[in-house]
């Protein structure tokens, strides 16, 4: 049997979290079914009690409507679900430095050595965390700790929401009967089906395999989950933010869709600054850039290019977009949505200088877009933006152009930037 110091691993999952933020900031949505995404007109978050009503993500709002008239419907808000993030995450760091910070609502950390430091148990750490994030924050999460990454998110899961669970070695083979093969991390849709026509239904069944069949079948990310449902650690927790990437993309859906040539390219224009500007923030450069324009009737059209040298710069990925958008466009067809992508992505500390391209006029480009960069970080994004981007105002005002709340209220002094500062609602105010 192990001790319980083997059992270190923590795993932190907000409860429906976008939300739970919307809950937070306005107390009179407490208790209430509440959903974001009016913005695109699907569901991008539900509370749990609109969860109750049967009303999912991925949903149309006017299918969620019929099932809930009464429901709460918000567009959302970011910005501030990163603020909260960020909120929630030095939270943990009161209890640990050893954060990895997996999604905007999830986390995992590892609390060796912090049973001696703070005096209390691994179920007396999951108490104090919960209470924090709900006193201070107006929110509440789930907690599981146990041996390894995998089991520690089996256990978040475990007692939804608002719940904790420590799952230690000889405890194992009972909470492995009652999680179906479906539900454990790491194993996606192909590899449950695998396991399911071989007669594997549940992370006990799959534990039982020998590690040579398991190998053969899922192969190696198999093999690794495997070892980590017996409570052997294989996945370290990834304490260091990430610095490269391979790719990034910027995608709007409007409304209502539009097949105005000049609106859908702003609009595909906007998408590519944003992903630019994204590129320079993470200090990398493009290698190809790619644009899909989806139709109102959900069909898509997509193409890419490679970009005449590894770039950064507006001006000359523009011309590019310009030549796949006069591809994929096909007048009097309505669109909805378009989407821009960059790849062949290479961070600018790995790049080797080229004596022909790196150009007084080059770096000039550089220049712009640091003066560009710094105007928009300041002001607001598209403070400065291409003469293109005006004909976005073609587009007529549609209810999903509404602002989060907190963009019409504002503050003494405030002017063109809104203050990154969210309303920290008191969970019990007076």
């Amino acid at each position: 049997m192990n001790s319980p110091s083997d059992c270190t691993i923590l795993h932190v999952d907000a409860d429906g979290f976008f939300a739970g933020v919307e809950q937070a900031l306005n107390p009179a949505l407490r208790g209430r079914p509440v959903v974001t995404g009016a913005e695109r007109g699907i569901i991008a978050a539900a509370s749990y009690e609109a969860k109750a009503l049967g009303i999912k993500r991925g949903l149309q709002l006017h299918e969620a409507r019929a099932l809930y008239p009464d429901l709460a419907v918000l567009p959302s808000d970011y910005e501030t679900y990163s603020l909260y993030s960020q909120r929630l995450f030095s939270i943990l760091r009161r209890f640990t430095p050893n954060v990895e910070e997996y999604s905007i609502d999830e986390a995992f950390a590892d609390l060796q050595g912090c049973d001696k430091l703070l005096g209390c148990a691994q179920e007396r750490v999951a108490e104090k965390l919960r209470d924090a994030v709900r006193t201070e924050m107006g929110l509440t999460v789930s907690v599981g700790i146990s041996l390894t990454k995998t089991l520690a998110k089996l256990c978040s899961k475990f007692r939804k929401p608002d719940g904790q669970t420590v799952l230690r070695r000889e405890h194992l083979p009972i909470m492995l009967r009652r999680t179906p093969i479906d539900k454990v991390w790491g194993i996606g849709p192909a590899s449950a089906a695998k396991l399911l026509a071989r007669g594997i239904t549940t992370a006990h069944a799959f534990t039982l395999m020998e590690a040579a069949s398991v190998i053969k079948l899922l192969h190696k990310p198999g093999y690794e989950t495997w070892l980590e449902l017996q409570g052997r650690q294989v996945f370290k927790l990834e304490l260091n933010p990430k610095t490269e990437y391979a790719s990034m993309m910027k995608g709007h859906t409007f409304s209502p869709p539009s097949a105005e040539q000049h609106l859908v390219f702003a609009e595909a224009l906007k998408n590519m600054a944003a992903a630019l500007a994204k590129l320079r923030r993470h200090r990398h450069l493009a290698r190809e850039i790619g644009l899909c324009l989806r139709a109102q009737d959900y069909t898509a059209q997509a193409a890419a290019a490679t970009l005449p040298a590894l770039t950064a710069h507006d001006s000359e990925a523009a011309p590019l977009l310009r030549q796949l958008f006069d591809r994929l466009f096909v007048p009097a067809q309505n669109y909805r949505s378009t989407m821009v992508w960059l790849g062949g992505l290479v961070p600018v500390s790995g790049c080797q200088m080229d004596l022909f391209q790196n150009t007084p006029p080059r770096r000039l480009l550089g220049h712009l877009d640091q003066a560009v960069d710094r105007l928009n970080l300041r002001y607001g994004q598209n403070t400065v933006a291409p003469a293109a981007l005006m004909d976005q105002q073609l587009k007529p005002w549609h209810p999903r152009d509404a602002a989060p709340e907190r963009f019409r209220q504002t503050y003494r002094g405030e002017r063109l930037r809104h203050l990154a500062i969210p309303r920290m609602t008191l969970s019990n105010p007076v």
